[in-house]
């Protein structure tokens, strides 16, 4: 409670300076593209409420992915409670996969890399996953509906363009994405979204976009680049350039003071939003590494693991579970979703 306090004011300076928007909120639906690949579903997961579906990676001693496991293999716990594992599904089955791309005003520049390199994101998944693209700054929006037709996708990402103005909506974007997964019933969801990791104006706070991730089933990629340098460059000329009567300069000047831990909370939010689920933060330093850190994260999904269990655990009390993962086989390490959460009933 003392950081959230701590981080509501040092968001509030950056407000001061003229760095944040409205907290209006948008969701536009775009049309459906009629154009589809034939579907096949060869691995059909049949979600409803009281299934927990958990999305597995193992490593050997290596760091090599281990993908020839079976479902015996496999121990499950939540709350240190065994668990029966219902279904089992290999790494061959499909994803559903929101790709979430922040075309705010600072991308203005390299947004020509973002899509190229997104672009190649998409070709180095599976044949049969399904991919929408959604777009985030001031607004987020649906600017794709879910295909695995890869020429769609293609002039879908062709047509973003920069948002002319600042403002990041990273954690309503997310949000989105969950709402894109929602009517899914069948198969694997992921989200994966490219940002700087600079949430400033959503209208989901922190900790409700933390139990709605918990309360689903999809796995979280954040791709973050690291911008906070030309964050500050935006300020310091900002101070320098700015009148004398300035009602904003002093803000700039407290938000400039601040921006180094500001960065930090934002990141490692993000980081314990993907963990939670079962994904992995990838930080980039440089664009020129962004196809680099997309071609890890298709590389994680065409290696993941899908076991499902319903809970022995029936009471729908409100609070958030803890789930482990183990393998039998004591040299291999799991990487899976930590965290789930259970609606209170009354």
């Amino acid at each position: 409670m003392r950081m959230n306090k701590r981080l509501i004011i040092l968001m509030a300076l950056f407000v001061g300076a003229g760095c944040l928007g409205s907290l209006a909120f948008s969701t536009v639906a775009s049309d459906k593209n009629s154009e589809q690949a034939p579907e096949e579903k060869p691995f059909a997961i049949k979600v409803d409420v009281n299934l927990v579906v958990l999305n597995v990676t193992v490593l050997d001693e290596k760091g090599t992915n281990v993908t020839a496991l079976k479902r015996e293999d496999f121990v499950v716990y939540e709350d240190d409670t065994e668990q029966e594992i219902s279904n089992f599904f290999p790494v061959e089955a499909p994803f559903h996969l929101v790709l979430a791309l922040d075309n705010s005003s600072s991308t203005r520049t390299s947004l020509n890399l973002i899509k190229n390199a997104a672009l190649n994101f998409v070709n180095e998944l599976r044949p049969a996953d399904h991919i929408a693209i959604t777009e985030i700054n001031f607004f987020v929006r649906e600017l794709q509906d879910f295909t695995n037709n890869r020429k769609t996708l293609a002039k879908a990402l062709q047509k973003v363009a920069s948002y002319p103005f600042g403002g990041s909506k990273i954690y309503d974007g997310i949000a989105l994405g969950l709402k894109q997964l929602r009517p899914v019933e069948t198969g694997r969801k992921a989200v994966v979204i490219l940002s700087d990791g600079m949430e400033n104006s959503s209208k989901f706070k922190f900790e409700d976009l933390r139990r709605a991730l918990a309360q689903g089933d999809a796995v979280l990629y954040p791709v973050t680049v690291l911008n906070k340098d030309r964050q500050k460059n935006v300020l310091e000329s900002y101070i320098r350039s700015a009148k004398k009567d300035d009602p904003y300069v002093d803000g700039a000047r407290k938000s400039l003071s601040v921006l180094e831990e500001v960065y930090q909370i934002q990141t490692e939010r993000l980081q314990t939003l993907s963990e939670e689920t079962g994904g992995r933060i990838y930080l980039v330093g440089d664009l020129t590494d962004l196809a680099g850190e997309y071609s890890k994260v298709a590389h994680e999904l065409r290696n993941t693991f899908s076991l499902t269990y319903y809970s022995k655990n029936q009471w729908n009390d409100g609070v958030m579970r803890k789930i482990r993962v183990e393998v039998k086989d004591p040299r291999y390490r799991v990487h899976s979703r930590t965290t789930y959460y259970v609606p209170k009933v009354e």
